[in-house]
């Protein structure tokens, strides 16, 4: 079984400096869930203009000053199986027209009331909106004409992503625990699921984007690209640190099945080298950086569980065998492995991999 929760070990300790870093994830199970829903908040105090069924959804400030925020919201429970383990969540949009060339830093905020994409269609681009049809959300209503925000422009959460978007082209929120935690709630909680609401800044004037809606005959409609784990399966995400034979890389190698015994597998470790297992229940993402491409993966408000001890030949191969504990079904549980080495930092951490017990 798991060891009991004790302090982190001194090695541990020492890598707690967090700074964001990109990683790339390769979990076992992906699925691209398309848009199901999505409109265009625009700043009028009386709500009479929406784009629900338009080509595009918009996100900024337009020329004349209006505030443009778009919300979106996607079938997650409908996609993905009830007992899923979120590792990743990121969404994709197009940028398809805008004046301002510098790249926009958009967020995205959880929402926190339902809304409502009516049949309003807005004329020319779409950037000033059209007349509000029953159903739709405006700048003051879920559901024009009847039902209404708590506060204007939307009720939301603290932003859960960037997204920097640029002038033209498809752009992909950044990876963030956030975003993982919103849509594991809306996996949990379907009924609750209200979507994303993207803004900006808004300190910019002219600065807006029009983005590709789900209704768009061309370009990248919104899109969410999850990738997850169920019971019994195992993920990996992010890279290893760097070695003299690349990146130390660490996989495990049979089914999460509580009572059998699986194989935590390292590979381009430091040779003849002695390295240490760590467990955890979250994953942190993108990765906290301790050095050149060197991140941490485990999150430093948790106490770490220490694991299996193991040693590497001079390939830098290293292997140790884990009995799943039967007791604990349907943990989800992080592991990332630190094996010394004469590196500046002392040891080069593995990526991070991910598991849940059947």
């Amino acid at each position: 079984m798991l060891p009991s929760r004790t302090p982190r070990a001194p090695i541990a300790a020492a890598l707690t400096l967090l700074l964001a870093a990109g990683a790339d994830l390769a979990a076992q199970t992906t699925v691209t869930i398309p848009c199901a829903a999505d409109n265009t908040l625009y700043e009028d105090v009386a709500g009479s203009v929406s784009n629900g069924k338009g080509s595009g959804i918009f996100v900024g400030v337009n020329g004349i000053g209006m505030k443009l925020r778009t919300v979106l919201r996607f079938d997650v429970a409908a996609a993905l199986p009830a007992n899923a383990s979120i590792v990743s969540a990121r969404l994709t949009v197009q940028s398809t027209q805008s004046q301002y060339t510098p790249s926009l830093a958009v967020t995205g905020h959880r929402l926190l009331q339902d809304w409502g994409e009516g049949n309003s269609i807005a004329p020319a681009g779409g950037g000033f909106g059209g007349s509000s049809s029953p159903g739709d959300a405006t700048w003051i209503h879920t559901f024009y004409p009847g039902s209404f925000w708590t506060n204007a422009g939307g009720d939301f959460a603290p932003a859960s992503f960037t997204i920097s978007m640029p002038r033209l082209g498809v752009a992909q929120s950044s990876a963030t625990p956030d975003a993982v935690a919103d849509v594991q709630f809306w996996l949990d909680n379907p009924a609750q699921n209200f979507g994303w609401l993207l803004k900006t800044n808004e300190a910019v004037v002219g600065a807006a984007r029009r983005l590709a809606s789900r209704e768009s005959a061309t370009g990248t409609k919104p899109t969410l690209t999850v990738q997850y784990v169920v019971p019994g399966q195992t993920g990996v995400w992010g890279t290893g640190c760097p070695t003299v034979f690349g990146t130390h890389t660490f996989q495990y190698v049979g089914g999460m099945i509580g009572g059998n015994t699986i194989q935590l597998l390292h590979t381009n470790a430091p040779p003849n080298s002695v390295g240490i297992n760590y467990f955890a229940l979250e994953l942190f993402q993108p990765g906290g950086l301790l050095q050149p491409s060197c991140n941490l993966y485990l999150p430093a408000t948790q106490s770490w569980i220490p694991g299996l001890v193991f040693l590497t030949d001079g390939a830098g191969t290293g292997s140790s065998f884990w009995p799943v504990p039967a007791i604990y079904p349907d943990l989800y549980f992080v592991t990332q492995s630190a094996v010394l080495d004469n590196s500046a930092l002392g040891l080069a951490l593995s990526n991070a991999g991910v598991g849940k017990i059947l």
